[in-house]
């Protein structure tokens, strides 16, 4: 019966000797407090369980003092930042000369440009590119081949003949098919010589010509029917007018490559083309100053009835390249050709 009194009146002793200690000390932790009722009501065999504080115990409000780790399966959108703002973006990569930003390595092979044919046969190479390997000739240590353009004309081709004739040297004649068509007897003149006979087009219109590959070829082909009328054979050598550069792109080497030609252009020219009429020391002078150096010329004059002063330079012409050691030789598909490199970029 004590022991129940006792019991009964714990409580209420407990709670006055609390309120008289806040009372004097103003600042006395409740932990006790907490500690002797958690002490009473475990001694009590009528003890029963604190009410729940929320559906679930990850709702217990945390201390702002102190942040919590996010739980790796939470899925409470209200807490998480928009993805803007979660995180920044990484800084961009240095892509200074000396922390370059890594290349993205090439899926295939890349052709490298070689603009010229090798004396060994080895074609020219570009992306692109599908030429044949070639045949060619040994050669002189100097050799010069003087090619003329645009013929045969009346007025000049006679004279250009009988002053090859007359030096004991041989050229090349790049025939348009128009002059042919006139002039059949001129070209038979040529070849019955032992000249070089070249294409150079039926119609030397540019915006005729280069209208495409297949435009090109076109008119190659009517020039070669037109040669081949006139004697009797096909010529497989070719000048694109005013030459390749400006004119040709790879697609242009294929064709015509497929066809089975060679294009020549030039790596020495006279310079009569660049007027009406070229006085004859300024067309020599011309020459000698692309000359030195070289082992192997092409050499680019015009066969055309308004080029006198061409042929009044050619005698003094041949002279300096025989005295500079040179021979002479006609262009055929055993010459390795000189070539622009502008077509092969493009």
């Amino acid at each position: 019966m004590r022991i129940k009194q006792w019991q009964t009146w714990r409580v209420p002793l407990v709670l006055l000797a609390l309120l008289v200690s806040v009372t004097l000390s103003g600042c006395q932790s409740v932990e006790p407090v907490k500690a002797a009722l958690s002490s009473g009501t475990n001694d009590s065999a009528e003890r029963t369980e604190p009410p729940a504080l929320g559906k679930d115990a990850s709702e217990i409000p945390q201390s702002p003092e102190i942040p919590q780790p996010a739980s790796a399966d939470s899925t409470d959108t209200e807490q998480s930042a928009p993805l803007s703002e979660q995180s920044p973006a990484p800084p961009p990569a240095d892509e200074s000369d000396n922390n370059p930003s890594p290349i993205p390595p090439f899926g295939g092979k890349q052709t490298p440009i070689h603009p010229f044919y090798e004396l060994s046969g080895t074609p020219p190479s570009a992306p692109g590119l599908a030429m044949r390997v070639r045949a060619f000739g040994e050669e002189p240590q100097k050799i010069a081949y003087l090619t003329f353009d645009d013929g045969p004309y009346p007025e000049t081709t006679p004279r250009i003949l009988k002053i090859l004739k007359d030096e004991g040297v041989k050229a090349t004649f790049f025939v348009v098919g128009k002059q042919v068509q006139r002039y059949p007897d001129l070209l038979k003149a040529e070849y019955d010589q032992g000249e070089g006979i070249g294409n150079h087009s039926y119609s030397h219109e540019y915006s005729l010509v280069y209208r495409s590959p297949e435009s090109f070829l076109a008119e190659i082909r009517h020039t070669e029917e037109l040669i081949y009328q006139a004697i009797g054979t096909r010529p497989h050598i070719l000048r694109a007018p005013g030459g390749t550069q400006g004119h040709f792109h790879v697609n242009y080497y294929n064709a015509v490559d497929a066809a089975d030609y060679l294009v020549y252009d030039w790596n020495v020219s006279i310079g009569d083309a660049d007027a009406a009429l070229v006085p004859t020391e300024q067309l020599i002078h011309n020459l000698e100053s692309q000359v030195p150096g070289k082992s192997r010329i092409i050499v680019l004059m015009h066969d055309a009835g308004a080029k006198l002063t061409t042929v009044d330079a050619l005698p003094q012409i041949i002279d300096y390249l025989k005295r500079q050691g040179y021979g002479f030789g006609v262009i055929t598909p055993k010459v390795a050709p000189v070539l622009f490199p502008g077509g092969f970029h493009g």
